[in-house]
């Protein structure tokens, strides 16, 4: 494609971090006055700054707008700019179209000669300057079947749903079924708030609706679905969440932040993904602190930080709770595996031996950790105890750099198969249930990777923890093409050698069957067999 000098000139500025706009003006000097900037050429500027934030695209965007040499060509400018972000797909960005139009043309800066565009523009800032990423969401109070009046604010789940629909809209047909599907399989640990808020004023349609395709959805406990309407439109949803068409779906955290709108049940989900993986203040400080010993050798050096926590928090119940509970978690869910031993250190000294630490600790299902109220699934501080001193005996089952307990299990001819009877440089041995949804995808992962070795290199074995007979024709319809076996009859006392509390469960061993690696996911499995393999590749070579 052959860019236009002014495009060239514009592109120039944008890639510029200081001062942008005389840096700009310094190149456009030279362009001739009868090259006209075109939206193409705006397009392909502004799309350099796509993944940025919209507060560091709007510094930029003025500094363009402001390349105008006159009132028509900055109009021009900003109107193109404007248009940009207007029709973007990246979530948050019309955040920006409401800042030109507001800044450039609503307050009669600039007018544009077309009418039909300015009324066009009026109302779609209206319909958005309410409702835009990172802003409190509006205040909603709609009527529920019965007619009682609901107000919509954040409480003790961690996510609100708003999802605006129509009974007659064909779009709606498809999002309301994804929608409800994907609460359906949500994570039993997040807690959500879903209003189902119906945008017309048929009653008799909006019964049947709901009964036809959201009631037939069996959600989980961990979801709350209220179905609210306001036939009267006297709320304002229409201006305050800009419901000008539907569906129309957002997502607001436990502090009724919006941190996503415009969703489809793919995105949500996606959103909620991206919130869930980041780290909360506290751990970040346990990030900073621990990180640097991930790989350490010297596991005393992590035991001596636990140590120094115990010793600031241990006069304070409340902090002592939240913070070795918060690092307790931290550790444990590490894939670092001194760090895990961290974890199990954590656990034995300071809960399983110090039960008279956690007496006063509440725990909920709801809400979020604070003090001595702890969010976790447990009955009571004594259940609580008794499952980390669980958990402890079973993390050092099968340690890193021992040989494995072996299993004698069975084949799907009900052949007996033990572990040691596998030939190979390394064994990925995985444990799994036929009814964990998280199992369903490490599965598809591991089966991918498994025809990606020689078994003579990789052998696989794939455990199935359960007693199902259903378990066989899941083996014989997938054909993974590894081992699969089973223990149907419970005599192989696997839950009593491994630590299969939670599947999925991946261990990887060396040709001895020593544990080289275990409770990890397949992309550090996949990383680890890189490594070991290019190892052996080297070492070969040498001879």
């Amino acid at each position: 494609m052959r860019f236009s000098h002014t495009f060239a000139a514009l592109l120039g500025a944008a890639l510029l971090f200081i001062p942008l706009t005389s840096a700009a003006q310094a190149d456009t000097t030279a362009v001739p006055q009868s090259q006209e900037l075109t939206q193409e050429d705006i397009n392909m500027v502004m799309s350099v700054f796509d993944g940025q934030q919209p507060s560091d695209i709007i510094s930029r965007a003025d500094a363009f707008i402001r390349t105008g040499k006159s009132p028509e060509e900055t109009a021009r400018i900003a109107y193109y700019m404007y248009n940009y972000y207007r029709n973007s797909k990246i979530m948050g960005y019309d955040e920006v179209a409401v800042y030109i139009a507001d800044t450039y043309f609503i307050n009669g800066r600039y007018t544009l000669p077309d009418e039909e565009k300015m009324l066009e523009m009026r109302l779609f800032a209206e319909a958005n300057r309410h409702s835009l990423i990172g802003m409190q969401a509006p205040e909603l109070t709609l009527q529920d079947p019965a007619g009682a009046m609901v107000d919509i604010l954040p409480g003790d789940q961690d996510y609100t749903v708003l999802y605006f629909y129509d009974d007659e809209c064909a779009s709606c047909i498809r999002t309301t079924p994804a929608l409800m599907q994907y609460m359906m399989r949500s994570s039993t640990g997040i807690n959500f708030s879903v209003y189902m808020i119906y945008t017309q004023d048929d009653r008799d349609r909006w019964m049947e609706y709901i009964r036809r395709a959201i009631a037939p959805f069996s959600l989980p406990s961990n979801v709350k679905v209220t179905h609210l309407w306001d036939p009267d439109m006297t709320s304002g949803f229409v201006t305050k969440y800009g419901v000008v068409s539907t569906p129309k779906l957002f997502l607001l955290d436990r502090n009724g932040v919006i941190i996503g709108r415009d969703l489809t049940p793919t995105a949500l989900g996606q959103v909620v993904e991206v919130q869930e993986s980041q780290l909360n203040p506290t751990e970040r400080i346990f990030e900073q602190i621990f990180s640097p010993l991930a790989n350490t050798s010297d596991t005393t050096l992590i035991t001596k930080e636990i140590d120094t926590f115990f010793q600031d928090s241990k006069d304070n119940p409340e902090f002592f709770h939240e913070l070795f509970y918060t690092l307790y978690q931290y550790l444990k869910t590490s894939t670092s595996y001194p760090l895990q031993q961290g974890a199990a250190y954590l656990a034995n000294k300071y809960i399983a031996s110090m039960p008279e630490m956690w007496e006063t600790v509440t725990f909920t299902n709801v809400g979020e950790t604070h003090g001595s109220v702890i969010r976790a699934d447990f009955d009571s501080p004594s259940d609580f105890i008794d499952q980390t001193a669980l958990a402890v005996l079973m993390f050092y089952r099968n340690p890193l750099g021992k040989p494995v307990t072996d299993l004698e299990l069975r084949t799907l001819k009900n052949k007996k198969f033990h572990i040691y009877d596998v030939q190979a440089k390394y064994t990925v041995l995985y444990f799994y249930s036929l009814d964990c949804a998280l199992c369903r995808a490490v599965t598809k992962e591991l089966v991918k990777m498994c025809g990606q070795y020689d078994p003579s290199d990789v052998h696989f074995i794939a455990v199935y923890t359960g007693t199902d007979k259903a378990w066989k024709k899941s083996v014989k319809d997938n054909g993974a093409g590894w081992t699969d076996l089973w223990d149907r009859k419970r005599t192989s006392g696997m839950f009593d050698k491994y630590d299969l509390l939670d599947v999925p469960a991946i261990y990887l061993l060396d040709q001895d069957k020593k544990t080289q690696a275990k409770d990890i996911n397949p992309d550090v499995l996949s990383v680890l067999l890189e490594y070991y393999l290019e190892q052996d590749e080297a070492e070969n070579n040498k001879e």
